[in-house]
């Protein structure tokens, strides 16, 4: 379970520094960077809780 949710963390980090990088002169950089933050914290809790769930049954 660690170990896919360090890949999943890996990987919405690359597409957050590849996004900023891209939209950095964009005037909705700002939107965009909190977005992909929120994005990244709600799927990493619901899987870390699924994951929880799982494991105890």
């Amino acid at each position: 379970m660690k170990k896919l949710l360090i890949i999943n963390a890996l990987i919405w980090a690359v597409v957050i520094m590849i996004a900023s990088w891209l939209y950095n002169g964009s005037e909705e950089y700002v939107y965009l960077l909190g977005a992909l933050a929120v994005g990244f914290t709600l799927q990493n809790g619901f899987t870390y809780n699924f994951f929880k769930r799982s494991v105890s049954k």
